[in-house]
């Protein structure tokens, strides 16, 4: 790993350079921040690197639908003709915008679909996506400093952290050091006031957050707590609408189906679902595991901190706070687990 330093103007310069290498995507603005709200960004491939908002903390849907497109064809026939799914081209992508929990959410994804047997359609787009991280400032919806999320040291290939007129610049891979050498805009070695001015930053940020969850023993209380009249409450609230598993960089629930999208063509489709529908848990006879609504939040909760702590060591949720800012009924999942705890 190295640090080098960019001066502010010569970033754009870079940016339109990378182009070159492949499908360059970032955050845009969709709907501009009004009456103290947010800006609403999605994240969308740019042609114009003026159009890119890095500091967006949440786009519409994460990068995860780079690796896992909601609608991903695993097989195809045409013409009695059969075309398997992982032999459809796929262009190189660069992701500009990645967030500390983000690139936790990326080692996330990659556990499980690089380990053991990978899955061959995940690992083609992994291969070819390249990450670039960007410095963001916490709001009121943040809380992965309380999930050891908050800062990250790889897992990208560059990171950007602004500075006053210009950035600090980490190079954590290879490509990272490829880039920067294939294109010498102006990177330079990080001085003493660089540093100086990074850490300082760094402790700003720090303080910035205003939301904490308490996880150090949570798996342990969720299953003293299975039985806990939260879940009811939480049943009779959710809509189980499915939107928090949408938004969720980490939610990787699937279905698949058979489509014929023209004549003599018929594909197999991998398409994103959740756990939250009701006929998700539906199999042979009728019979569904969790019919109840109440059932099917207290899953989703306990997958992410519970079942996935006790099979990987280590939460799925990284403290984005796209389920609270996406919820319809107001649900907030810090206020869930501190009613559990006990503690509201």
């Amino acid at each position: 790993m190295q640090t080098l330093r960019l001066e502010v103007q010569r970033l754009p310069v870079f940016l339109s350079a990378l182009r070159d290498e492949g499908d360059l995507f970032a955050p845009v603005e969709r709907l501009a921040p009004k009456d103290g709200r947010s800006g609403v960004y999605s994240l969308e491939r740019i042609f114009d690197v003026a159009q890119a908002h890095p500091e967006a903390l949440r786009t519409i849907l994460p990068f995860k639908k780079l690796l896992l497109p909601p609608r991903t064809v695993l097989t195809r026939a045409r013409d009695g003709a059969w075309e398997d799914g992982d032999e459809l081209p796929i262009r190189p992508m660069i992701f500009y915008g990645a967030h500390a929990c983000d690139v936790h959410s990326l080692k996330i994804l990659d556990l499980l679909f690089l380990s053991d047997f990978a899955d061959p359609y995940y690992q083609r787009r992994r291969e070819q996506l390249t990450v670039i991280g960007y410095g963001c400032i916490p709001d009121d919806k943040c809380f992965c400093q309380s999930l050891g999320t908050a800062n990250v040291d790889d897992g990208f290939d560059l990171f950007f952290t602004p500075l006053e007129g210009r950035f600090m610049v980490t190079v954590a891979s290879a490509r990272g050091d490829d880039l920067v050498r294939r294109y010498p805009v102006g990177f330079e070695p990080s001085t003493r006031d660089d540093t100086r001015e990074y850490l300082d930053r760094l402790k700003r940020r720090t303080e910035a957050f205003t939301l904490a969850l308490d996880a150090h023993d949570l798996p342990y209380v969720l299953e003293l707590k299975k039985d806990d009249p939260v879940w009811e409450e939480l049943g009779r609230k959710c809509l189980c609408c499915g939107s928090c598993s949408m938004v969720c960089p980490t939610c990787t629930c699937f279905n698949m189906w058979d489509e014929m999208p023209e004549e003599n063509c018929s594909e197999r489709l991998r398409c994103w679902d959740a756990c939250l529908y009701r006929d998700y848990a539906l199999v042979a006879g009728g019979h569904n595991f969790r019919a109840r609504r109440a059932d099917r939040v207290r899953n989703r909760y306990y997958h992410k901190q519970e079942a996935f702590v006790r099979e990987f060591g280590m939460p799925s949720c990284v403290g984005c706070g796209r389920c609270i800012e996406n919820c319809p009924t107001g649900i907030h999942v810090v206020e869930v687990f501190q009613h559990v705890r006990g503690d509201a």
